[in-house]
């Protein structure tokens, strides 16, 4: 498996400071794999976005301090000593705990914006009782808030940082928000596994009987028991992971929106705005104007990395 290099001293771009709480920055993702394409600094908040331009497997690992993973594009996969796993993919929202042992299988491509800080800041969320273990967020709430913190952190202006940090502070929040109301301890292997079919599968026509016969149990039961951990029905949770899917192709494509709508699986572009706004409480239009950024020179970053992976 090729491997990707971690954003050390051997990776160019990471500079050294001298200055002690800047190092403490550096030496909390020096463990983190990727290649640095820019970082910014906002208060005690450190946001570095990164790309791991080949596919790795990252053995077993612990990392000193708490922090959170925005996924951009691409995926990753870890595995925890207790058997569970977790993919990550585009969109979500990841908090891992300190030395929470792991494994980590990453994408090519996987471009992600990691939020650290000293490490009294986010090592006080950690003493949460729900965020005592590694936490996927995946509401609409959390999608939200991190695209606006991605095209906040690309702005780079003198608003920006204030707006920064607030909504740091925001998706700190709805992440404890997010585990206090998580309902899945205790659920049965096949329901996690009809999880799983949605979650991945969610683009395409996925009926409950054919769900319900794929993990071996009655559609009647499936249905009961997917309101009872999931919080919803099947066919919210596929409505909800398509407008995300849309929400991804608004902030970083220009892609129009009677496309997205069909991609998305939606009928038609009406169909998609009425479902899109009804969720995130304005039109989508609106959320590609303050959601999307100028990613053209961070495009050609990238373009560069991976050539010379």
């Amino acid at each position: 498996m090729p491997h990707c290099a971690f954003a050390n001293g051997k990776d160019p771009d990471v500079l050294e400071h001298a200055d002690p709480v800047r190092r403490c920055f550096n030496e909390q993702f020096a463990d983190l794999p990727g290649r640095l394409i820019r970082r910014r600094e906002i208060g005690s908040f450190t946001l570095s976005e990164m790309v791991c331009p080949n596919e790795v497997v990252l053995g077993r690992r612990a990392h000193q301090h708490v922090y959170v993973t925005f996924v951009i594009e691409g995926s990753f996969r870890e595995k925890y000593s207790s058997g569970e796993a977790i993919t990550c993919r585009a969109g979500a929202l990841r908090l891992m705990p300190a030395a929470v042992m792991h494994e980590s299988g990453i994408q090519a491509g996987t471009r992600c914006l990691h939020i650290g800080s000293d490490p009294a800041k986010l090592d006080n969320l950690q003493q949460r009782p729900a965020t005592r273990k590694p936490v996927e967020v995946n509401s609409l709430a959390a999608t939200w808030l991190a695209h606006r913190l991605y095209a906040e952190f690309s702005r780079d202006d003198a608003a920006s940082a204030m707006a920064l940090e607030g909504l740091i502070l925001e998706t700190l929040a709805e992440i404890a928000r997010s585990e206090m109301q998580e309902n899945r301890e205790g659920a049965p292997q096949w329901l996690r596994r009809a999880t799983e079919i949605v979650e991945t599968r969610f683009l395409q026509r996925l009926c409950l009987t054919e769900i319900a016969s794929e993990v071996g149990v009655h559609y009647v039961h499936l249905s009961r028991q997917f309101h009872k951990y999931n919080r919803c029905t099947v066919g919210e949770l596929i409505r909800r992971r398509r407008v995300q899917y849309a929400c991804q192709l608004l902030a970083y494509s220009r892609t129009p929106l009677a496309e997205i709508a069909l991609t998305c699986g939606f009928s038609d572009q009406s169909h998609l705005s009425f479902l899109f706004k009804r969720y995130m409480g304005l039109s989508p239009s609106k959320f590609r104007s303050l959601a999307s950024v100028s990613a053209a020179g961070v495009e050609e970053r990238v373009s560069e990395i991976t050539a010379g992976r």
